[in-house]
């Protein structure tokens, strides 16, 4: 016989995992809430307030908007998986101000090579980093551009997936 419980703890989860790797982050002050759709963690979002007055994220739309990171620090119960965390709609969530030569972070949210010298920037339409020469067409206009700092052989999978470093160029 089935359960929800059971269910739910077979369940793998497949949402995007990373880590802060600045000795030191800014952060937005009392964080933002979750806005429109569930965001996962090491992507980039966009704030505005609500009606009130509340400050709110929402998975970044453009790549031109000004862009933060979000990393809320997770809480495991019952052997969780680190890729079953992800940022809910109504959640209050941790965002970081991206500082150029400063942030350094890891996530698994990426397509492309790493190497390392490539560029990359946040596509807003598969909600990850796009990791390239410099050559993509909407670099250019991107307002969060990062350099990959570790390559393939460098790469993490303590947290169930591979993940990339990435430096912050320009914010």
């Amino acid at each position: 016989m089935a359960s929800r419980i059971l269910k739910a703890l077979q369940e793998v989860g497949k949402h995007a995992v990373g880590n802060l790797n600045s000795l030191k982050v800014k952060t937005v002050a009392n964080g933002a809430l979750i806005e429109g759709a569930d965001v996962d963690n090491f992507t980039l979002v966009e704030l505005s307030f609500n009606a009130d007055g509340e400050r709110v994220a929402k998975q970044l739309s453009a790549v031109n908007k000004k862009s933060y990171l979000i990393a809320a620090p997770e809480t495991r119960y019952l052997g969780e998986a680190i890729a079953d965390f992800y940022n809910a709609v109504g959640d209050r969530a941790r965002i970081v101000v991206l500082e150029p030569a400063y942030t350094r972070f890891e996530t698994s949210a990426f397509t492309g090579t790493p190497e390392n010298g490539k560029v990359a920037h946040f596509d807003p339409a598969t909600k990850k980093f796009l990791i390239h020469d410099g050559s993509h067409a909407d670099y250019a206009t991107a307002s969060a551009k990062f350099l990959v700092v570790n390559n393939e052989e460098d790469m993490e999978y303590t947290l169930g997936a591979a993940t990339v470093r990435f430096e912050v160029i320009e914010a």
